[in-house]
């Protein structure tokens, strides 16, 4: 048998023309893929559980005010040549961002393990529930 008669040679995959179409069919089906795309939104759309969105906001919030709180030290060592006041707000500015971003990753993570049901019981697909025993032994 010649290779490229097998259907798995890559020869026979690509861009064939399987159907003939004209270019109002074409130009149609992209209007309702395009459409459809809308409609259902983007892939690369991010949605999170309510607890888990709940929980980075709060995160943040307060992540933000000890991460200023933490730096504001440094504020008052004879680092930089500027005022206090500028000193201030570079350390506050740096700690609310830091603060902010690990709040928000630790509290989003731990809303979502407290609201998630699975970690009570697990159910599988043939109706039974409790834990089973995973690779290496883990239960």
């Amino acid at each position: 048998m010649d290779p490229t008669e097998d259907p798995r040679h890559p020869a026979n995959h690509g861009n064939r023309v399987v159907e003939s179409t004209d270019a109002a069919d074409v130009s149609r089906k992209r209007v309702t893929q395009a459409r459809e795309v809308d409609d259902g939104g983007t892939p690369t759309t991010p949605t999170l559980p309510r607890p888990m969105a709940t929980g980075m906001v709060k995160g943040a919030v307060i992540g933000a005010i000890v991460g200023a709180l933490l730096l504001t030290p440094l504020a008052f060592a004879d680092i930089l040549e500027l005022g206090l006041v500028a000193k201030l707000a570079v350390v506050w500015i740096a700690g609310a961002a830091a603060g902010a971003a690990m709040g928000a990753v630790f509290l989003a993570g731990a809303r979502a393990e407290d609201a998630n049901p699975e970690n009570d019981e697990y159910v599988y697909a043939d109706g039974t529930s409790g834990r089973r025993e995973g690779p290496g032994g883990i239960h």
